[in-house]
């Protein structure tokens, strides 16, 4: 029996066959096995000259290129030692100056982003400030929480998850989940405060609640068109499950996590 189409890649294959490519990608979560079959399938796609529902043709020069392991627009880079470092990331804008040679993008793939030094992620960071035409960005990694919250803005998020379709299905069916997130959307933070103070010490529900409302402001980012808002919400979720990881306090949490949230969604 075919395996199940991860949520991962159809996110991908959608925006495909859309054509509302963004000029970059964060492809995240740790599940490189689905990361190691989607993700050469997504740049084969972007580099396709006929691709047909969101797939390549495999049949154009490009495609043949590619499978050939020699494609004039895909350009990657690795983290040298134990960082990648700005003189890295200066290697690529010799190709800014150039349209895509063979493909109909170029592809600029960056794989564990988390690695980058400062003046690294700042120069990255200036790229992706000014998306150039013809160019995506795909960044690997899964370490999310690490990058820069301005570098994240700028992506369009993917969450690669072990066996998510099942904890999808399970979160679109809790009601609880569903009501703060109204409140985040759309109450006061009194109410927010209240919501908090009966969830009371319990770390298991308290990371349940953050990884519903991950759950559902990433399928609400999948539908903006810019999405930076939340984009800026999903970085601070995961944020506040990882102080829950280390046993910082669970009201506190809660209600600073959840607070900031709220915040940026009603800006």
């Amino acid at each position: 029996m075919k395996e199940r189409e991860s949520t991962a890649a159809r996110q991908l294959k959608e925006d495909l066959h859309r054509g509302s490519i963004a000029h970059a990608y964060l492809l995240a979560g740790r599940s490189p096995e689905q990361k190691r079959e989607v993700v050469p399938l997504f740049v084969q796609a972007l580099l396709c000259q006929e691709p047909e529902g969101g797939l390549p043709c495999g049949l154009c020069a490009s495609c043949r290129a590619w499978e050939h392991g020699a494609h004039p627009d895909y350009h990657s880079l690795q983290p040298d030692g134990s960082s990648l470092k700005i003189d890295q990331i200066r290697v690529w804008h010799s190709f800014f100056r150039y349209r895509p040679d063979l493909g109909r993008h170029q592809v600029f793939l960056l794989e564990q982003p988390e690695l980058l030094t400062v003046p690294a992620a700042n120069s990255l960071l200036k790229i992706l400030e000014e998306p150039l035409p013809g160019t995506v960005f795909l960044l690997v990694t899964e370490d999310e929480r690490s990058l820069m919250p301005t570098i994240v803005s700028r992506c369009r998020v993917v969450f690669f998850r072990n066996n998510e379709e099942k904890y999808i299905e399970t979160v679109e069916d809790d009601e609880e989940t569903g009501r703060i997130a109204g409140v985040l959307k759309n109450g006061t933070h009194s109410e927010l405060l209240k919501a908090v103070r009966l969830m009371g010490t319990d770390r298991s529900a308290a990371q349940d609640l953050l990884k519903g409302l991950l759950a559902v402001l990433e399928r609400e980012y999948r539908t903006c068109s810019q999405g930076i808002r939340e984009a800026v919400c999903l970085e601070l979720l995961l944020k506040g499950m990882r102080q829950l990881d280390d046993n910082a306090s669970v009201p506190l949490v809660l209600a600073l996590t959840l607070y900031r949230v709220q915040r940026e969604l009603q800006k």
